[in-house]
């Protein structure tokens, strides 16, 4: 499975415990996180603007950031290059908080799925044993 959390999963993962840190740390115990340059630049512009006093937020989505895979960027608009990056990558889910990413096609057999989506489709079965 090759998972590519957006920019948002990844700071809500740095800034608040629950649903999207819960899946990062799952997926890259797993080895199925991928991510790409974009997303930490986009992700410390966003944690220096938004969380200018939490300085720990970046330290935490820096170690998280690299455990994941990294990726070429594709070259478009910030949410089609990730969605590009991820099909280039061979990704299963793009996952997103973001509601007009979700209502983008599917396109190369990748699902565009919200963090609860992503939660129940890659651990729900592991649970079920």
């Amino acid at each position: 499975m090759k998972v590519l959390p957006d920019t948002n999963v990844w700071v809500s993962a740095a800034i608040f415990p629950g649903l999207c840190a819960d899946l990062l740390v799952e997926g890259a115990d797993r080895g199925w996180l991928l991510t790409s340059e974009l997303t930490r630049q986009e992700a410390h512009k966003v944690l220096a603007e938004k969380f200018p006093g939490r300085p720990d937020a970046r330290r935490l989505f820096d170690a998280a950031w690299r455990e994941a895979g990294l990726m070429e960027d594709a070259r478009d608009d910030n949410d089609a290059r990730l969605i590009a990056t991820a099909i280039g990558a061979g990704a299963n889910l793009f996952v997103t908080g973001d509601k007009r990413v979700l209502g983008r096609s599917k396109s190369s057999g990748m699902r565009i799925v919200s963090p609860r989506e992503a939660w129940v489709i890659l651990f729900a079965p592991h649970l079920a044993r």
